[in-house]
């Protein structure tokens, strides 16, 4: 869960600059991430190259909301290699998902020590361009419940996996995604529907707690290495969760 939530915004416009500065925070923190992960790729420091792989994957999870604004630069740094020609040998397949494939399927600094600085190059380029990009109003309260309903289409099932079998630490980012926009749209869903806010988060701790829980001593298992049992609780959480917010969106419709 982050550390704290941003204050609520008045209205959608306050949503939407409010949500484009933690954007931008999250930028900062992952060029950092990402210079170092380059760094120990080059030194062919490859255990520690997978852990800071993890942690700027996690930040990138953690944008949410703004990942529809991104277009080509947003897939050149968490593109995935499904209907490219070569999969995932083939050229066009970048970025930090690129890095987790060759950092857990026994590649070093002569495959990927190219990536690393082309995906350096691409993060540093989306902070610049960021303050010119648009960000709908109308897409947040959509974001608010595709977060992690995409968390489960991807992270879940398999899809987005590259070799780390890190699912449930890219969910939990997701999670603080989705606490961040909620925490941002709190006073305009509330006005729509008293104390809904708190009925979602309710649901969103469900999810953290259960999240927490398959952690041994604060390192996540892979997921697919969880027995039925311990998978349950969280597959149970993330559905409630994606129930409730669902209404998010649905709240702020203008269909008749």
């Amino acid at each position: 869960m982050p550390d704290s939530l941003p204050a609520p915004a008045p209205t959608m416009d306050g949503v939407v600059a409010a949500y484009r500065n933690y954007v931008s925070g999250q930028l900062d923190t992952l060029t950092g991430q990402v210079l170092s992960l380059k760094a120990s790729i080059g030194n062919n420091s490859l255990e520690v190259a997978r852990r800071q792989w993890l942690d700027a994957q996690m930040t990138w999870q953690r944008v949410g909301a703004a990942y529809g604004s991104f277009g080509d630069l947003g897939s050149a740094i968490n593109g995935l290699p499904s209907g490219l020609p070569k999969g995932s040998a083939d050229p066009g397949f970048t970025g930090l998902h690129r890095l987790e494939y060759g950092l857990f399927h026994g590649q070093g600094p002569a495959e990927l020590a190219a990536v690393a600085s082309k995906l350096y190059a691409g993060v540093v380029e989306l902070h610049w361009k960021l303050p010119t990009m648009e960000l709908a109003g109308s897409d947040m309260p959509l974001r608010c419940h595709e977060i992690l309903e995409d968390s489960l289409r991807d992270n879940l099932s398999g899809n987005n996996d590259q070799g780390s079998g890190m699912a449930l630490a890219l969910t939990s980012a997701d999670l603080d995604g989705t606490r961040v926009v909620l925490a941002l749209m709190h006073t305009l869903v509330d006005t729509l529907s008293p104390g809904y806010t708190a009925k979602v988060t309710s649901t969103l701790d469900r999810l953290g707690n259960a999240l927490a829980r398959t952690q041994d001593q604060g390192t996540w298992p892979a997921w697919r290495t969880l027995p039925l049992a311990a998978r349950q609780p969280v597959t149970g959480a993330l559905g409630a969760a994606l129930e409730s917010l669902a209404y998010v969106p649905a709240l702020f419709s203008t269909d008749d």
